[in-house]
């Protein structure tokens, strides 16, 4: 499925790009450390009642013209207060609320309310509620856009299972999107998904992992009467990744390949679709603690996404009309984070990428403030 590449018309622009990756200060997938918001329940914290507070100010400007999606702005912040009061040693119940505000909207975006129960003992988490989701799973982007974090999506409902151990990391959820009632003229909605990573050993001085992730739509039910057939839509990814420390400008560098596969599992099939596939190359280059590159080249065969970039699919996710059987990309990212303190970090991002298919540049910049802090209120009586 995977056609002959074909760079001729491209190797000084290929040529560029590589030159400049390597001699610039600068993960297999992107480095998304600094938008993670876990916090983990210890022993010792028994008792106490914290008031957490997450909030993010963003702005992403995608200069897209004449490719597979059109290109617009996203500008705004997220604040989210919660109360967390940790009612045993292995065991934490978090309450709060979580708005978004889009600038040029007189509204607020999203107003919503947090709950959770968490459960961690040693290397095992399990949540009940609001999920650790969004970046926190881990995933590559054409199986996850970087940009639902700055949406009302990044709110995950339903349960949670995490495996964190030295050598095996586990994150499998069930997001609940959709309720349905009787008779109602909706569909029922939810996401499952699995990210999976086992690091293998040692080869030639560098450390070698096997990911696999997965990525399931389902749309359906019985209680409704809405006349749409179900729809059920697979994405999955395996990898093979390199990684290995350096020496003089280069602190580290990672190699990944990927192979990913779609399949429309519906009874009835109504994508444009029925199954594709892609193949997804990264090499990672980090210099220092706030300055990393990123290449990626991505060839795509009726590959369909499920929560994916909006860039790798070949039907528009915005707009259907736009089909490309085959996508071929060449992506450059400069990432800049720096973590002023503790609790707040300032990141930047210039990404731009080449489309085969539509010919021409195409290119998005973003800066993101984030802030993580917990202020300890007291222990409660009962």
């Amino acid at each position: 499925m995977i056609a002959n590449l074909r760079f001729h018309p491209m190797k000084k622009v290929l040529f560029l790009i590589f030159s400049l990756t390597w001699f610039s200060p600068l993960q297999a997938q992107l480095n998304n450390a600094m938008f993670e918001d876990r916090v983990k329940v210890l022993p010792e914290d028994t008792g106490r009642l914290v008031l957490g507070i997450n909030a993010m100010g963003f702005s992403k400007d995608n200069e897209y013209f004449g490719t597979i999606v059109d290109g617009y702005t996203l500008y705004g912040f997220q604040f989210a207060p919660e109360l967390r009061y940790q009612i045993a040693p292995h065991w934490r119940i978090n309450a709060g609320l979580w708005t978004q505000k889009d600038f040029g909207n007189a509204k607020f975006s999203t107003v919503a309310p947090l709950f959770s129960i968490k459960f961690q003992k040693d290397d095992f988490t399990t949540i009940f509620g609001n999920l650790e989701g969004s970046l926190n799973h881990r995933l590559i982007e054409p199986l996850y856009d970087f940009e639902r974090v700055l949406l009302e999506t990044r709110l995950e409902h339903g349960g949670q299972i995490i495996v964190n151990k030295e050598n095996f990391f586990l994150d499998g959820w069930v997001n609940w999107q959709l309720m349905q009632y009787l008779n109602d003229p909706r569909q029922e909605e939810m996401t499952g998904g699995l990210s999976a990573e086992k690091k293998l050993g040692i080869w030639r001085g560098a450390k070698v992992s096997l990911p696999f992730q997965a990525v399931v739509k389902h749309k359906g039910g019985q209680l409704d009467v809405n006349p749409d057939p179900l729809i059920t839509i697979w994405n999955s990814a395996t990898g093979l990744q390199l990684e290995k420390d350096g020496k003089g400008r280069i602190k580290n560098w990672r190699l990944s390949g990927w192979y990913l596969y779609y399949k429309d599992m519906s009874f009835k099939k109504r994508q444009e679709f029925l199954n594709g596939s892609g193949l997804y190359l990264n090499l990672n280059l980090k210099f220092s603690d706030k300055l990393e590159s990123m290449v990626s080249y991505w060839k795509g065969h009726e590959f369909q996404t499920v929560e994916g970039g909006k860039i790798y699919p070949s039907v528009g996710v915005l707009d259907p009309s736009l089909i490309r059987p085959d996508r071929e990309l060449l992506i450059w990212r400069l990432l800049f984070s720096e973590k002023v303190n503790d609790a707040f970090s300032v990141g930047g991002r210039l990404e731009p990428y080449y489309d085969f298919n539509f010919g021409g540049f195409q290119w998005s910049f973003g800066i993101y403030l984030v802030y993580h802090d917990n202020f300890f209120l007291g222990r409660p009586k009962r």
